[in-house]
């Protein structure tokens, strides 16, 4: 055999297997959520899931009465996407499941809804002396059937130092979603960043914001809550103080020893002192203990941009421990939140 030819023929057979899949063929209904009636006129893309990324797989629209049939070129894992009212709903069709009779949920949207609403924000600095590191993740929940999806003036709005500059990172997930990059605009007051991704009904929506300062001394750090009512909670790592105004202190957390504050007011100015940070070498916490955990995750563009400041993962907190930390005895002179 010459050299070479096994490449050619390499290529040639696997374009003829991929000429002999058969097509996947993928059907069901568009449910609005909103009105509970089937939606016409909803345009249906199937994406099909490779190891060389996602490609295009074929689309339908939806007829009259909802329904939509689309040959689906090449087999699953695929993702079945409906766009209804410039928002974005997603199915995920994995390897042997059922790819007809599918519904797609859809809801009417608008840009203010009451039952969205902030549920937790939490802010977790860190330092090496050298630079500040902050991480900060707001969950809102939607109760109602409408989804909450404001173009002009942003679903999230946050408030980022000027030291940090334009170089902030930004991760949304929608419920049962994964998380997906997006790019964060200015709005019209200095320091202010708006973003407009929909927060659907049926679960949490959830926002990972990263950004980091020089440590400069006095080592402060200022900020503002843009959001509306909601509990805002600050997280400092061992070996770090802070003081400031509007600080009600919640006790430590029970693996990692990090102070919990709840921050109190639309303004905060921090007055930072010492270095730590939440380390992803913690052992792991005996079962007898009590208290809420810590998650290990890497917050959005640490690893890409920031991996060098300090040369650590990070763990963040689990959206969970709220819940338990709300539940648990605290330490005596601690304040539980109302």
């Amino acid at each position: 055999m010459r050299e070479g030819d096994d490449g050619g023929g390499g290529v040639k057979a696997a374009i003829l297997l991929l000429l002999s899949l058969p097509l996947l063929a993928v059907d069901g209904t568009v449910v609005n959520k909103t009105t509970g009636q089937p939606q016409a006129g909803v345009l249906v893309h199937a994406t099909r899931m490779t190891q060389g990324g996602m490609e295009p797989a074929g689309s339908a629209k939806a007829g009259a009465d909802g329904k939509f049939t689309i040959q689906a070129d090449g087999p699953a894992p695929l993702l079945v996407q409906a766009v209804y009212k410039g928002v974005t709903y997603t199915r995920q069709i994995p390897p042997g499941a059922p790819s007809t009779g599918i519904e797609i949920d859809v809801w009417e949207a608008a840009a203010k809804v009451a039952e969205a609403a902030l549920s937790q924000h939490m802010i977790l600095v860190e330092t090496d002396g050298q630079e500040l590191v902050v991480n900060e993740t707001l969950v809102y929940q939607n109760s109602g059937n409408v989804t909450w999806n404001d173009d002009e003036k942003g679903t999230l709005r946050f408030y980022v130092p000027p030291e940090a500059g334009t170089n902030v990172m930004v991760r949304a997930t929608s419920p049962g979603g994964m998380p997906v990059e997006r790019e964060p605009r200015q709005g019209a007051e200095k320091g202010a960043f708006l973003l407009d991704f929909p927060v659907k009904p049926g679960g949490e929506t959830r926002f990972d914001i990263s950004y980091k300062m020089p440590a400069k001394e006095p080592l402060e750090l200022a900020g503002k809550i843009l959001h509306g009512p909601g509990p805002v909670r600050l997280v400092v790592p061992q070996g770090m103080t802070v003081e400031g105004q509007g600080l009600e202190p919640l006790g430590p957390e029970p693996q990692t020893q990090a102070s919990i504050f709840d921050i109190k007011g639309s303004k905060y100015l921090l007055k930072i002192g010492g270095t730590g940070t939440l380390r992803s070498t913690q052992e792991p916490a005996q079962q007898e203990e009590d208290g809420p955990r810590v998650e290990e995750m890497m917050p959005p563009g640490y690893l890409r941009y920031w991996k060098w400041a300090l040369g650590l993962m990070l763990g963040f907190l689990a959206l969970s421990f709220w819940a338990q930390w709300m539940k648990t005895p605290r330490a005596q002179g601690s304040k539980p939140k109302a």
